[in-house]
């Protein structure tokens, strides 16, 4: 059994051998630990060539979209003989997804954007990616009860200037900061490069939120959490505990 780096949930993963990462897998690993099946994503076409020339079988899955990965759960399931852990898990995401749309539907649509990366501590805002329109994070914006600012685009994670966010001018702004606190600066840093823009409808009103958690960089099962996240700072309002 093998994971990539980025595998780490639950703790127990972190037990299990690595075999690289995205962008950069072990092949030499990969085929050390002699595997049954090697599960990948669409565009892993050099994993894909160097696995058929082994003859070692694989999976193809997708998580593009939240029904890609939930998909794939139940794809998994399936061909891993776990088809009653994997419904089950589906019944519960389902069932969480179900109780934030009702929640949220009949709410006002506040403009979001979600900041996936940028040069942060400079105390300026400049060259900021958003996710755009057809992208995963987008799904989560709508289903969180919110609409995303950008409109349409055409990238799906466009580069922004800080004048760029002010035509936009979000009621909130989700800035993704993983580890923080493993940097050399903290959130009170991370906002003073928002308050450049204080013009902004989400800075002025403070409504720029740090988000640092792992599993925001992560399109797995662990999106609910995201999604969860995503509600309570779009719908503070909204009693989260019922």
């Amino acid at each position: 059994m093998g994971r990539t780096r980025f595998c780490n949930y639950p703790p127990e993963a972190k037990k299990i051998p690595e075999v690289g990462g995205y962008v950069d897998p072990n092949y030499e690993a990969m085929i050390a630990l002699k595997p049954d099946l090697v599960i990948l994503l669409q565009e892993h076409e050099n994993v894909k060539q160097y696995l058929n020339e082994f003859k070692i079988k694989y999976l193809e899955v997708n998580n593009k979209t939240i029904a890609d990965i939930l998909t794939t759960i139940k794809t998994i399931g399936k061909v891993c003989k776990a088809e009653p852990q994997a419904n089950t898990l589906l019944q519960k995401l389902n069932n969480k997804i179900n109780v934030i749309k009702k929640k949220t539907e009949n709410l006002p649509k506040p403009k979001v954007i979600i900041s996936i990366g940028r040069t942060l501590g400079t105390g300026t805002i400049k060259d900021v990616y958003i996710a755009g329109k057809n992208t995963f994070y987008d799904e989560l914006i709508a289903l969180a009860g919110g609409t995303n600012a950008i409109g349409d685009s055409l990238n799906a994670y466009p580069m922004l200037s800080a004048e760029g966010i002010i035509h936009l001018n979000p009621q909130i702004i989700i800035d993704f900061v993983t580890d923080v606190n493993g940097k050399s600066f903290n959130k009170d840093l991370i906002l003073k490069d928002w308050n450049s823009i204080k013009f902004v409808e989400a800075v002025k009103n403070k409504n720029v939120k740090i988000f640092s958690k792992d599993y925001i960089v992560i399109p797995g099962p662990r999106f609910i959490l995201l999604l969860q996240d995503l509600a309570k700072a779009i719908h503070p309002e909204v009693n989260w505990d019922e």
